[in-house]
């Protein structure tokens, strides 16, 4: 069994990955590791999870947000022992796709967060299809495409809805979305399931749009087509099952601190 350990370099951090080195009776690697151990948030997690996308991820949080990293550095004696008896809870957490069609390149790329389009010096004109059938034109800034678990990040932020990470979903969030007399979008955000598949086709062939993917980004020429799906691929994840959706959600939007509205 090989390990591998990806951390923040604050002092917690490199406590919490000495520990690790010292007390798991495996051997530490780089070279396609079977587990991967994140410390810090949910930008340490994601980064790990495009480098090695077939490992079995256990994220421990001492970062900012951890929706991801729910595992609590200070109980490390018993997240060893659940490794070594095989105790703990794993969950195969979807990703959302897509299939980018651009000149004469076809890609793929997948985020557990989410996926954007963005055209920033000029209007993005979107032909949008679900299943086949014609559903709107989207002018605007870009469109956020994210997973549940990635629901609470960019898309949040967005006006987007937070969806529990059980729901077999994914969602379509406007960026600055163009509404007049002779233009109009949804202007909501789109709940979808899983079993779609969305087809977007630009109004013309774009010179550059810029499309990420989680932390990653990337230049697009000559976009034609972009088809996306939800669910085909997946990041197995193990979590502590004492901590459920919503004491993440208070851990890392509610103030530790905040007064009580009870009396």
């Amino acid at each position: 069994m090989k390990f591998y350990i990806a951390s923040k370099t604050d002092f917690y951090s490199k406590k919490v990955k000495k520990y690790l080195i010292d007390n798991l009776d495996y051997e530490f690697s780089n070279d396609d590791p079977d587990i991967v151990f994140t410390i810090g948030g949910d930008g340490t997690f994601l980064k790990a999870v495009h480098k090695y996308p077939n490992a079995l991820f256990f994220g421990i949080h001492t970062g900012h947000l951890g929706f991801y990293s729910n595992f609590n550095y200070k109980n490390l004696a018993g997240l060893i022992a659940s490794i070594k008896n095989n105790t703990f809870t794993t969950l195969n957490m979807p990703l959302v796709s897509a299939t980018v069609y651009a000149g004469d390149k076809k890609e793929i790329y997948n985020a557990l967060n989410e996926i954007t389009l963005i055209s920033s010096p000029r209007t993005l004109i979107l032909d949008m299809y679900i299943n086949g059938k014609e559903f709107e034109e989207f002018r605007g800034t870009g469109i956020c495409v994210s997973t549940p678990t990635g629901s609470t990040a960019y898309n949040k932020s967005l006006g987007g809805a937070i969806l529990d990470h059980d729901i077999d979903a994914f969602q379509i969030t406007e960026m600055a979305g163009i509404n007049s007399r002779f233009y109009e979008t949804i202007s909501a955000p789109l709940v979808l399931s899983g079993k779609n598949t969305v087809t977007l086709t630009p109004g013309s062939l774009y010179k550059s749009i810029s499309l990420t993917a989680d932390n990653a980004s990337y230049s697009i020429e000559k976009l034609s087509k972009v088809v996306l799906n939800y669910g085909k691929s997946f990041v197995r994840v193990a979590v502590d099952p004492n901590v459920d959706f919503l004491d993440r959600i208070k851990r890392s939007f509610f103030h530790n601190t905040r007064k009580s509205f009870k009396k």
